[in-house]
């Protein structure tokens, strides 16, 4: 007798959380097909760009489709990124430290490419003066 008398509860529970699935799982199909479509058009990049390393470009793209479905993928903050471009200047020498920070930092630098083509090339002239005369 017990059994019978939680079974129209569960039912309900069930038919509640079948209901509240199908309210969200449109959002969720056009996250989906948003990350599909984003991985499609990642894998013929890949085929496509000369130079790069297929396989990994098809494995880091299936590693993005993935993080995108389970709705991981995230932007970084400003100060993330600041650190990040410092940190790529941390190894040089004491001496080119600072004129790569400037690479990073100024907005006079010429760049060309984007991380997607495969990289970020950073341009710009560095006047340096001469050695005196008598060095």
């Amino acid at each position: 007798m017990r059994l019978e008398k939680h079974m129209p509860l569960r039912a309900a529970l069930l038919a509640t959380s079948l209901g509240c699935a199908t309210l969200f799982a449109p959002g969720a199909q056009a996250a989906g097909t948003q990350a599909q479509t984003q991985y499609q058009q990642d894998v013929a990049r890949c085929h496509n760009t000369p130079g790069i390393d297929v396989q990994a470009c098809l494995k880091e793209a299936g590693a993005a489709a993935q993080a995108a479905r389970q709705d991981a993928l995230t932007q970084p903050s400003a100060q993330a990124e600041a650190l990040n471009r410092s940190k790529r200047c941390d190894s040089l020498p004491a001496d080119q430290r600072q004129e790569c920070m400037k690479l990073m930092d100024d907005a006079n630098v010429r760049m060309q490419g984007s991380v997607q083509s495969g990289g970020v090339l950073r341009e710009t002239t560095i006047t340096i003066p001469a050695p005196a005369a008598g060095s």
